[in-house]
This record gives structure tokens, C-alpha cells and sequence, in this order.
């Protein structure tokens, strides 16, 4: 019997790296075009580029100062706050939407990193993360948050 449950927990261990790679290869690499996000952003957008990202697959956009990073893909661990706990630099906090369906926070970087507008959720088993650099001060960051939450959930 104990052996029994030794294997299982050694195939689980096995074979769990080998579903989330497989579900990241559905990922959609770059999901939004330009026309979108400049209609939702305001502001001209050049076509997203690929990229390898932490979570799964990213993809950057990029506009006049401004570049926007989106990495997205199965979550690896139990929660996405254990998730995101594990990955970011001590004295990263999260400002929760309330209300929101798919458990959004916004990030709060740790004293001494400037702020910046960030999206971060969990929709059908998938994290998925937002991050927009380029931009300054307390009004502008709370608007691209504000136009961050608009943008169509993926997957």
C-alpha cells in the first residue's frame, strides 16, 4: 500500500511539469493586436512581440515611452497570492479589486522601486500578469490601472 502511494505521488510529480507545459503551448502568445489596444489604451500601440515570460508565454507591446509586458500561463502553484508571494521581491504588496470575478490586484511595489500600473489575475486555472513601464506619478498610474481592468480577460 505504501509503496502504492509512493509511486502515484512519483508519477504526480512527473507528470504535473509535463501538463502545465502542455497547456502553456495553448497560451495566446500575444492576444491583443495594436487596433485594440490603442482604443482601449488611447494611445498607438506597435504589434506585440513574443517572449519566454516567468509564468508561460509573454508578449510586449510597445508605444511612444511606454512598453507594456504581459506574461500568462497555467498557474503553477496552489493560489495565485502563494504565486505571486514566491516570485516577487520582499515587500511586494497587492492592492485587491474589490469585487472583481477574477480575484485582480493591482501591484504595490516595495519602498525604494517606483510605482508602476500592474494587473495581476486568475481566470480558468491560469495567471495572468500585466505590467506597464513608462509610466510616472500617482494620477497616471491610477488611470492606467483604471483602463488595465477594461482590457478583455484572457484565456
Amino acid at each position: 500500500m505504501r509503496t502504492t502511494r509512493v509511486i502515484a505521488s512519483m508519477l504526480a510529480a512527473i507528470a504535473l511539469p509535463l501538463c502545465v507545459s502542455a497547456l502553456a503551448a495553448t497560451a495566446p502568445q500575444c492576444p491583443f493586436t495594436a487596433d485594440y489596444l490603442k482604443a482601449q489604451l488611447g494611445q498607438p500601440f506597435a504589434a506585440g512581440v513574443p517572449e519566454n515570460g516567468i509564468v508561460g508565454k509573454a508578449c510586449t507591446y510597445k508605444a511612444k515611452g511606454i512598453k507594456l509586458w504581459i506574461d500568462a500561463g497555467p498557474l503553477a502553484a496552489p493560489t495565485a497570492e502563494m504565486w505571486r508571494k514566491m516570485a516577487s521581491p520582499p515587500g511586494m504588496k497587492w492592492k485587491v479589486v474589490a469585487g472583481d470575478p477574477d480575484k485582480a490586484v493591482h501591484e504595490q511595489p516595495p519602498a525604494g522601486v517606483s510605482p508602476y500600473p500592474s494587473l495581476s489575475y486568475e481566470r480558468a486555472g491560469w495567471l495572468v500578469n500585466i505590467t506597464v513601464t513608462g509610466v510616472d506619478g500617482k494620477a497616471a498610474i491610477d488611470s492606467w490601472n483604471g483602463k488595465l481592468l477594461k482590457l478583455r480577460r484572457i484565456p
